[in-house]
């Protein structure tokens, strides 16, 4: 008896996670982005842990750093289903701040429209393509730098 009970949770505990999707859509989320109706991303900053949480632990991420003469790199996650189409919001991991130019990229892109030619066209080749829980995930790497993380020379300017 006792064993069934607990078969039973952990099997209505997997099925409620694989019917969830790949990111988990909370009311009033401060992270997700409404533009309209199909037209909504999420803004999730790199040291919120959230990102890792759904699972896209190979988008390519990097704090700029001092050794890095204050380079580093936020990252684009966008999901499609079998179709092709992209399937939820998509995720925008940013280390220092959201750079415009890529909100307005993101803000072109309707869930259950836009297609992988689409998608392609407005942001290029995907730095990686990856499968996560049964979605195909293509992450786009974006150059940031923060100039107060560069080395000073040797004048320490």
């Amino acid at each position: 008896m006792k064993r069934s009970i607990v078969l039973s949770v952990l099997l209505a505990l997997g099925l409620a996670d694989s019917f969830a999707g790949l990111i988990p859509r909370l009311a009033n989320d401060p992270n997700l982005v409404v533009l309209g109706r199909n037209r909504e991303y999420y803004m999730v900053p790199s040291d919120s842990g959230k990102w890792w949480h759904w699972g896209l632990v190979r988008a390519p991420v990097e704090e700029p750093r001092m050794f890095t003469q204050g380079f580093g790199d936020d990252a684009i996650a966008i999901p499609f289903d079998a179709s092709g189409r992209v399937a939820f919001a998509p995720v925008y991991i940013y280390t220092i701040k959201p750079e415009g130019w890529e909100r307005l990229r993101l803000a072109a892109l309707f869930e259950g429209v836009t297609a992988q030619p689409d998608v392609r066209a407005l942001f290029g080749r995907p730095t990686i393509q990856t499968r996560v829980r049964g979605y195909e995930v293509w992450y786009y790497e974006i150059r940031v730098h923060n100039p107060f993380e560069e080395f000073p020379d040797i004048h320490g300017r």
